[in-house]
Order: structure tokens, then C-alpha cells, then sequence
């Protein structure tokens, strides 16, 4: 049932990840940190179906376990993140038709990685959160390198690049991505004990 999950998932993962890219262009793949997190949603989902299929490769389970610590760190920052602030800003202003795009992209990929973690056996760890901080740092990186060219628009209007408030914000988001995944950490340890305790 879980593997059947896992394979749909991978099914509505894959449009989202290609057709942004698709209606857009080739920069859509690095911009934008949703962007990012559907695409690792997308591998972590692949990895954690072959893997479960090879539960003896100890190598490819390691994989797909810090895929999945990656995509949860990802997923649940941005959805916070952007529920906490973006419609307010962009909802008045924008079409139906990215109002439901955007919905979408934050609200699926995360229920995916959360429903894997819930209803498999796997136990993530509060450490393994700082592989997504070297995934966030390298798309801060890249979305700095982006921003040095002169033809380039802003990714984000409040990241302004070279501005102190901008190294500020990007050090917060950091820190309270990890406290989001330390929360889901929290939430699965005490689910999974739970069910170990009744069996």
C-alpha cells in the first residue's frame, strides 16, 4: 500500500516539477526555493520506493533517508514560509490561475514527504537536519550568483542582495527551518514510540 502511495506520488510529482519549467524557462530549475523542494520531494519519493524495494542495500536506504530529511527540512520550511507571508502579499494581485498553482505547490510535495514519514517505519534524526542547511546554503549561493548578473531580475523582492537585512533574513530562515524539522522530528519520534509501545 505504502509502495502504491509512493508510486502515485511519484506520477504527481514529476508534472510539477516539469511544467513549470516547461511554461517558463530552464531557470525556473535553480531559481526559486519551491522550485528546489518539489524537485527533492520528487528524488526522495523515487529513492525512498527503490529502496524500499532493496531493504538489504544499506547504502541505498542511507540515501533515501537523508533524501527524505532533506525534502521534509525543504518541504516544511517553504509551505510555512510562504503561508505565513505570500498570499497576503501576491493573492490580491495575481491571476486565479497562480493562485491555485502556488496553493498547490505548497501544500502537495508536503503532504507527500509527510505522509512517507508517517505510514513508513522510518525514524529521521535531529542532526541529518544539517544536510538541508547545506542545501539551503547552496540555493542562498545560487540565487546570489543569479542576482550579480545585470540582465537578471530580482528572484525575491525582499532579497536584496549585498544588504545586510538580506544575510539577516536568509540566517533566520535557516534557523527556523531547522525548528520546523526538529518539530516533525518531535511529532514522528513520539508517533513511532507510540505504535511500538502498543505493539
Amino acid at each position: 500500500m505504502l509502495q502504491q502511495f509512493r508510486l502515485v506520488s511519484i506520477i504527481v510529482l514529476l508534472p510539477m516539477m516539469i511544467v513549470p519549467i516547461y511554461l517558463n524557462d530552464l531557470t525556473y530549475l535553480y531559481r526559486y526555493l519551491t522550485q528546489w523542494s518539489i524537485e527533492i520531494a520528487t528524488i526522495s519519493t523515487l529513492l525512498t520506493y527503490f529502496a524500499a524495494k532493496k531493504p538489504d542495500n544499506s547504502k541505498l536506504n542511507r540515501i533515501a533517508l537523508i533524501g527524505l530529511e532533506i525534502a521534509i527540512f525543504m518541504t516544511i520550511g517553504t509551505m510555512i514560509a510562504f503561508w505565513s507571508s505570500f498570499p497576503n502579499i501576491y493573492f490580491c494581485c495575481i491571476e486565479t490561475y497562480w493562485i491555485f498553482s502556488l496553493s498547490i505547490s505548497h501544500i502537495i510535495p508536503q503532504l507527500i514527504v509527510l505522509t512517507n514519514l508517517f505510514l513508513s517505519d522510518i525514524k529521521i534524526n535531529v542532526k541529518d537536519g544539517l544536510f538541508g542547511v547545506i542545501v539551503i546554503v547552496a540555493y542562498l549561493i545560487t540565487d546570489y550568483l543569479i542576482s550579480q548578473s545585470p540582465s537578471a531580475p530580482d528572484t525575491y523582492e525582499f532579497l536584496q542582495w549585498g544588504t545586510k537585512d538580506a544575510i539577516e533574513l536568509s540566517g533566520f530562515f535557516i534557523i527556523g527551518m531547522y525548528v520546523f524539522y526538529i518539530v516533525i522530528w518531535k511529532i514522528n519520534e513520539s508517533f513511532k514510540n507510540e505504535i511500538d509501545i502498543h505493539l
